[in-house]
């Protein structure tokens, strides 16, 4: 297995908490391998009865806790997260960050110093995610031998390593007053999320494509639409504000803001709670009245998953700058 799921690790900690029923939840990329360990698990703790969360796993803003209070369980085995910036389970859970197992290749080295090279920087910020945190120092060493200067950004949260970004969070970015910056990740939503928000260029490192990639572009070519968005909802009257009852990113304070500054310009405003937000749900709270949608559980919604609906759906940040009659600075995520 190309993760290190710490087997030694959790049975520990479901042996020390003596839990006689656990519930293991995992990300999508992760599940493939959760019947592994379901039975590594159950060799060594024969009594113990353990069930696999067939559901999906958003972040560790997304603990299994009613799940677990459904099936009676005594412990969450939650995999491929450190706790979330803000919010800590109430539910007893362990997480288990799951760090890959890939390397940092010189093919990948090579190419993004050259990548990086291109915009002559004084500095340059890294940043990672979770399972590819353990190869910022190896990469900053590469880059510091270049004659460039690296910083690595303190994380918002303890919970955090020096330099990792979540979706949601890009404080270990914006920390670092850089001129371009490296974000080690597979896919391209983190490195997408870290030029918007920090505005500058981004070369991602992927382990998984054993190479990198300017994403500047692609970053652009996304803020376009954002703006489109944005100026979109500039003439909005009637807005719902979207409210995500999962217990990890539910915000009733930014609820509350945005419905008193909508109010102050005195637009219409409502508010509807939802744990799973897609475009069929979408469909099925619009009315010819509404407007535009502003969300305030997770950016990756607007962003990701609803970018193509057809009326304006923003993250809190976009909603500012419309609030505000601001175009800029561009805010994300919030």
């Amino acid at each position: 297995m190309p993760y290190d799921f710490q087997d030694a690790y959790v049975i520990s900690e479901i042996r020390k908490r003596g839990a006689k029923k656990v519930l293991l939840q995992f990300p999508e990329g992760l599940r493939y391998f959760s019947t592994d360990i379901s039975k590594k698990i159950k060799e060594s703790l024969p009594s113990v009865d353990v069930i696999i969360s067939g559901d999906s796993s958003w972040g560790a803003c997304d603990v299994a806790e009613h799940e677990a209070r459904e099936l009676g369980v005594d412990l969450i085995v939650h995999y491929g997260h450190s706790p979330y910036t803000w919010y800590y389970p109430k539910f007893p859970t362990i997480f288990v960050e799951t760090h890959s197992d890939l390397i940092l290749t010189d093919k990948m080295v090579n190419e993004a110093l050259k990548l990086v090279s291109k915009y002559s920087p004084k500095k340059v910020g890294i940043t990672a995610t979770l399972q590819h945190v353990k190869l910022i120092p190896r990469l900053k060493s590469k880059i510091e031998e270049a004659g460039i200067e690296v910083e690595v950004g303190k994380a918002s949260s303890p919970f955090m390593h020096e330099g990792q970004v979540l979706g949601c969070d890009y404080k270990a970015g914006l920390n670092v007053n850089a001129d371009v910056y490296v974000n080690i990740s597979g896919g391209l939503f983190h490195s997408l999320g870290l030029g918007l928000a920090t505005g500058k260029p981004v070369i991602k490192v992927d382990p998984y494509m054993n190479g990198a990639e300017d994403i500047s572009g692609e970053v652009y070519k996304f803020l376009k639409i954002r703006y489109a968005k944005i100026m979109q909802a500039m003439s909005a009257k009637t807005w719902v504000i979207i409210r995500g009852v999962m217990t990890g990113q539910d915000r009733p304070l930014m609820v509350k803001f945005l419905e008193s500054s909508m109010r102050q310009k005195r637009f219409t405003t409502f508010v509807i709670s939802s744990r799973i937000l897609n475009l069929e749900t979408m469909r099925n709270l619009d009315r010819k009245d509404i407007d535009a949608f502003v969300v305030t559980s997770c950016p990756r919604l607007p962003t990701d998953d609803l970018y193509t609906y057809e009326k304006p759906v923003l993250t809190p940040g976009e909603t500012k700058m419309v609030i505000n009659n601001k175009l800029e600075p561009y805010i994300f995520p919030w």
